[in-house]
């Protein structure tokens, strides 16, 4: 048992004396006697810092734990900043409990983030849940200025802050066409999956956190997961599965952990079996339940055993009922027998109901159109027990908390203030082009050399190239006309990336 008296107020004078005692690696905050802190300014006292020299500089009595912005104590007046305590409350039974924009790799130990999230839940008000139970930013099917194509939870109190959500799991999406110099135009992932190489794709998932987070958007909407069943299926381009469970099971645990690591959040979609585009709020896709486990399953499974932050569930019918409203897969299969402990949120306009108790956390993009109802009315949700609202939002909470979303320098833009993060920052880099290009490269699999015809030899003067493919025109313009039109260089839809100038043969 070690124990090691730190002090610091908010006031800048010396606090009562605070121990903390700990005989591992986890920590919590308690006074000399083992009750909690008394409920009053008092108790906003330097939590224990990993790093050493961070625990050297909180010795000095009278100088800021760390020059994080303040933020309100939930349940409390009180005003804390980064290493200090917030005094406890009833929900905490009088425990203290870390300043919500704490540094994640403080040793706070997973009692004191419970408490943090009870604390955050309980000084809430219905309307400030709510915020992140819906969406915003959209009005129809336009996407407003300044907003991210997924937005919740803007303007909240404690420090919380906002989802911004971008698609999309192979790149930033270019939905004007100044964007398009300012970010990568990686190649499609499914082409990244073909390198076979894990290390790899943490290295792009990584460069991809990284865009991202310089761009505003601290969620990233992917990775697409679902194994190839349609050859002709319309967005297995952004599937990094393939057509092998295990071999996507293998892909999606980097990506998700080289995403989250950039303190961006990974959606893992769609769930489940997404297979087609044709006729995709029709189709219904009937799979017993060993085939599921065995065959589409295991990429998912393995981006909960990544701590995905969050899932998306598709628009297509499984076994007769809506995936966005299927009790059976979100609840029973995803939640309880994979243990998922994030959010689930709906694919764009793709409720049927109000599914919220069969395992629909957050309804997306938030607004009604002529052909799409919005469900998670206040009304419906008003229905909704303060247990059952304080779980959906807690599953939210909890990895923001997790991954340093609350952490003032990863703080990202509240929309509409985005213009700057969203149309004017530049993402890119000569690192991140070049990484690009090695992917490309890599993707290219010899399948077959017959009679070694390669290496080429000096003796070969000539190569024919032949097709259009080899010189093809991008046309920016007429991409940018159509949402979901592609060229040669890039897919169209959501996972659209446009390639500004791309290198032909």
């Amino acid at each position: 048992m070690r124990t090691i008296a730190r002090f610091v107020r908010s006031s800048l004078l010396v606090a009562p004396l605070l121990s903390w005692s700990s005989a591992t690696d986890d920590a919590t905050c308690i006074d000399a006697g083992g009750g909690g802190c008394p409920s009053d300014d008092s108790s906003l006292l330097s939590l224990p810092i990993r790093r050493q020299q961070q625990l050297a500089a909180t010795e000095l009595v009278g100088v800021a734990a760390d020059p994080a912005p303040t933020v309100q104590c939930p349940g409390s007046a009180s005003l804390c900043a980064g290493s200090q305590c917030c005094p406890g409350t009833s929900v905490t039974q009088q425990r203290t409990f870390p300043c919500p924009n704490a540094k994640a790799d403080y040793d706070l130990g997973a009692g004191n983030q419970t408490d943090l999230v009870a604390a955050l839940l309980s000084a809430m008000t219905r309307e400030e849940k709510h915020q992140f139970l819906r969406g915003t930013g959209w009005v129809g099917w336009e996407n407003e200025p300044s907003y991210y194509i997924g937005d919740a939870g803007l303007h909240e109190r404690f420090g919380i802050p906002s989802l911004n959500m971008q698609d999309n799991g192979q790149g930033f999406r270019t939905v004007t066409e100044g964007i398009i110099s300012e970010v990568t135009s990686w190649p499609s992932t499914l082409a990244a999956a073909s390198s076979w190489s894990e290390a790899g794709t943490e290295r792009w998932a990584i460069a991809l956190g990284k865009e991202f987070k310089i761009k505003g958007a601290n969620v990233i909407l992917g990775p697409g997961l679902n194994v190839h069943r349609v050859a002709l299926g319309g967005r297995n381009g952004e599937y990094v599965s393939g057509e092998s469970p295990y071999f996507g099971a293998r892909m999606a645990k980097p990506y998700v952990k080289g995403v989250q690591s950039q303190n961006v959040l990974a959606v893992a979609k769609h769930f489940a079996l997404n297979n087609q585009e044709t006729n995709r709020d029709s189709v219904n896709s009937v799979v017993d339940p060993r085939t599921l486990w065995e065959v589409y399953y295991p990429p998912f499974e393995a981006a909960v055993e990544a701590g995905a932050g969050s899932f998306m569930c598709g628009y297509n019918y499984v076994n007769g009922k809506h995936a966005c409203g299927s009790s059976d897969i979100l609840l029973k299969d995803l939640k309880q027998d994979m243990g998922f402990e994030g959010w689930v949120q709906s694919d764009w306009w793709a409720l049927h109901s109000f599914a919220a108790m069969d395992g629909v956390d957050q309804e997306m993009p938030g607004d009604a159109t002529p052909a799409a109802k919005l469900w998670f009315t206040d009304e419906n949700l008003d229905t909704l027990s303060d247990a059952k609202v304080d779980n959906m939002v807690g599953r939210m909470l909890r990895p923001m908390l997790e991954y340093g979303l609350f952490e003032p320098g990863n703080h990202v833009c509240t929309p509409p203030d985005c213009s700057h993060e969203l149309y004017e920052a530049n993402a890119t880099s000569p690192e991140h082009q070049e990484l690009s290009k090695e992917m490309a490269i890599k993707a290219m699999l010899l399948l077959k050399n017959e009679d070694n015809v390669l290496p080429f030899t000096d003796q070969v003067k000539k190569i024919a190239l032949l097709g259009a493919a080899c010189d093809a025109k991008q046309d920016v313009e007429s991409q940018l006309l159509l949402w979901d039109n592609s060229s040669y260089y890039n897919i169209g839809g959501s996972g659209r990336v446009i390639a500004w100038d791309p290198v032909t043969i």
